[in-house]
Formats: C-alpha cells, structure tokens, sequence
C-alpha cells in the first residue's frame, strides 16, 4: 500500500467560463428580454475532457457520471448522452428525462435517497441495472421489487467512510444521512449488508460507493477514505470469503471556481491515482472506476444576464438594482457564493464599494461578488452577467414575488443561438398557481 500523504495542489484551475460578445447579449436581451440564462454546449463538452483526461492514466476502464440533479435542462442531458458519458440519478423522474433525451438505462448508476420498493420497481423496469443501496431496509426493498419485476440487478453499498473533508459541504460525518458506516453491530453497515446481498440469488454484488462532498478543497480526503475501503474489503474476504469488486465509484466534489482559485481535476487524480492502481492489484481485478460530478460538468457553462433598472448611492456604498433576484439564483442567497459579475459594456475594477442587490423585498436579496468582478462604470440600462451559474441555480429557483421563469438560450458548438427552455409569462405562472381552476370540493 502506498503512502497517501497530501500531495500539493500543482494545478489551481479558475473560472473558465465561455467568453460571449458584449453585443451579442444586447441583442439577446433586447429579442428575449432579462433576466436570461445562456449555456455554451463547447464548454459543457471540454468539461467532459478534462475530467477524462485527469484519468486517463488509471489502469483499469473509467468512466464519467452526471449528476443530473444539477441541471436537468434537456438541451444539457442530450449534449451529455452524445458525449457517452454515464448518469448518476437519484430519481425515477430523472429516468423519465434520461430517457426522453435518448439516453439509456444501462448508462445509469442509481442511488435512491428513499429506498421505496416502489421506486425501485420503476426504474428496475425503466430497465437500469445498476443500483446503489444506502440502509439495509432499502436493500429489502430492492429484494421485494426484484421479485415482483423478475430482473437481475448489479448492487453496489454506498459507504460512509467517516473521514475529514475541508468543502464547502460535507457528506462524510459521522452519523450522517447519507450511507452506511464500514463496521457498526447493527444491519446498518457495510458487512451486514454485504453477506445479505452475497446470500440473495436475484443480486449481483457490484462494488462500493462513497460521496464526500461538494466543492473539496483539499484532495487528501479521497486517499484515507480509500485506504480504509480497502482495509475493509480485506477484513471481510478473510471473514466470508472472496467476493469480486467490479466497480468502484469515489462520487463526486470536484470544485468550481466561484470567487476562489480551486484544485484542478489533475490535482484530484495526482493524488489518488497509483493508489487506486495498488487497490486494482489488492482486489485482483480492474475494476471499473466512477468519478460523478454535477457542478463541475455544468457550473462554468453559464451565464445569467441582468440589467440593471436603479442606482443608489448611501453614504459611500453605491447600490445597483438589478431586474434579476436571488429566486432564479438560489445559491448566492444559500451559501453565498461569491459569482464572478461584470458590467457591459466597459465594466473595470473599482475602488468605491459597489453593493449589488436583486429586486426581491428581502434583505438577503445581495449578490457576494468575487475579487475578480468588475462593478465599475454600472448605470442603469447596462447589463450585468454572472458566470458560473450552470449548476443548481436553474433548477432550484422559484417564483418568488410572482416572478415567471426566464428563458434558458444554448449556443452549440456553431455558434448558433437557441432557446431550449421558453421563458414563462405572467398568465401562464397565474395559470400553474391554479389561477383558472375553479373552487371545487377535494
């Protein structure tokens, strides 16, 4: 077994969002309105190629998921799917949009959050044939789902390695909600379920599963959680036997860059990979290894463009008004993330404290903004982008103060503009809201 100390972050990746005219988003502003999101299909692609190229290295077969959970806008599954990529799904209505966009079930790792015999049924005829089980009451509904379908399922554990992880979120705590501890003395961990899924005829034991976090900042974690997955597998070869490991999925938490600088991909697999090359010959057997990543497929793919509609100034702070708030960008309100922002045209870096605010009647309606934004010459009429918005925002945001969702526009890899999700009206918010229905008995 090799030493796993930290080794140090060579490669620190920032923002690498897509560059989009000045003029271009006039004209898109002035065709489709603000706010608007704009996706770029080339940047959502090479995303794809640097993970791949961080791994390529591993030997042993490799492959990529998606956590769709992120965004999932079909113009962004379908550009995915073409990639060959796999899908990390967590629900059978994630399946129905896998599907719709050509993409297939055999392509899918799912790990469920309810573990319901029902959900399992579903997407167990959806036709997916990889399942991951996080509590051994799921593992006995899967067993009941199994034998009401009559399909065979390959089921990896996900594990909760209980190990440090510096993120902006957490997964590995101990007594956390997500997993199983590797050894606890109840069904409730890794062995028991282990010798259940062994002894059960309709399983198929696939491998092991382990989900950090999300924005890691230090590397290191990966390494002793793997070193105690593998003091695991051991132990319990020697206790019932040998058993294969087919599949070994180290989850996601592969940063973005927000208002920071973060480790790269390469800095990621620099630091696991010979162990991950030792674990193959520990185990005998190459096993296939699943990064899955949700933010950083997405997050710098996107852009949101505002304009700003007032101007204040307080004291010595400059407030700029934006038509955009905090309900169709959740995170800068939930974790404050502190968005690269820049005035077009001509904004520059300026020394007066610029504070940018939404137009929502809520004190949290303020944008964190980056070291890196560029706040200065913003009048009213002028736009204002934020970059790196691709992951969450679009899917989390809400109609907050009767706001109706903006349009979501891709640019391909033609440069041609499209709208792939159409903006709502106001009728038509009125009409979800159930505005048309008339007052009836339940």
């Amino acid at each position: 077994m090799p030493e796993t100390r930290a080794r140090p972050v060579t490669k620190i990746r920032t923002l690498t969002t897509p560059k989009f005219d000045d003029q271009e988003l006039y004209n898109l502003a002035e065709k489709f309105g603000t706010p608007y999101f704009l996706i770029d299909e080339e940047a959502l692609r090479k995303n794809v190629s640097e993970i791949e190229g961080a791994y390529q290295k591993f030997k042993g077969p490799f492959r990529v998921a998606y956590s769709i959970k992120a965004n999932f806008n079909p113009a962004v599954i379908k550009t995915f799917v073409s990639e060959g990529i796999m899908f990390d799904l967590t629900a059978a209505n994630e399946l129905y949009f896998l599907m719709k966009c050509g993409g297939s079930p055999e392509n899918v790792i799912y790990t469920s959050i309810t573990e319901t015999a029902a959900e399992y049924e579903a997407v167990i005829k959806g036709g997916v044939k990889k399942i991951v089980v996080s509590s051994y009451s799921g593992l006995l509904n899967l067993i009941d789902a199994i034998s009401k379908v009559g399909a065979q399922v390959s089921v990896l554990i996900r594990v909760n390695p209980e190990v440090h992880v510096k993120a902006e979120l957490r997964f590995s705590v101990r007594h956390g909600k997500f997993g199983v501890p590797l050894d606890a003395p109840n069904e409730d961990s890794a062995m028991f379920m282990l010798k259940k899924i062994l002894d059960t005829q309709s399983l198929k034991f696939d491998g092991f599963h382990f989900h950090l976090g999300s924005q890691i900042e230090d590397p290191s974690c990966y390494s002793e959680a793997l070193e105690k997955l593998e003091s695991f597998i051991l132990g319990a070869r020697k206790a019932i036997g040998d058993f294969p490991i087919n599949t070994l999925d180290i989850g996601g938490g592969l940063p973005t860059s927000y208002g920071k600088t973060v480790p790269a991909p390469s800095d990621f697999s620099a630091t696991i990979l010979e162990q991950l090359s030792s674990l193959a010959e520990s185990f005998g057997s190459k096993f296939t290894l699943i990064v899955e990543s949700g933010r950083f497929l997405s997050a710098d793919s996107t852009v949101l463009v505002s304009r700003i509609v007032n101007v204040k100034r307080f004291g010595e702070n400059k407030y700029v008004y934006l038509d955009a708030g905090y309900s169709i960008l959740p995170d800068a309100a939930l974790l404050r993330h502190e968005y690269p922002v820049e005035v077009i045209p001509g904004g520059t870096t300026t020394h007066q404290k610029t504070i940018l605010v939404g137009r929502l009647c809520d004190s949290l309606d303020v944008f964190a903004t980056s070291g890196r934004s560029k706040l200065g010459t913003a009048e009213v009429g002028k736009l204002v982008v934020f970059r790196g918005v691709g992951a969450y925002s679009i899917v989390l945001s809400s109609p907050f103060h009767c706001q109706p969702r903006p349009c979501v526009l891709m640019r391909d890899t033609q440069n041609r503009y499209s709208v792939v999700r159409k903006g709502q009206t106001v009728e038509e918010l009125f009409e979800d809201e159930g505005g048309a229905s008339s007052r009836s008995a339940a």
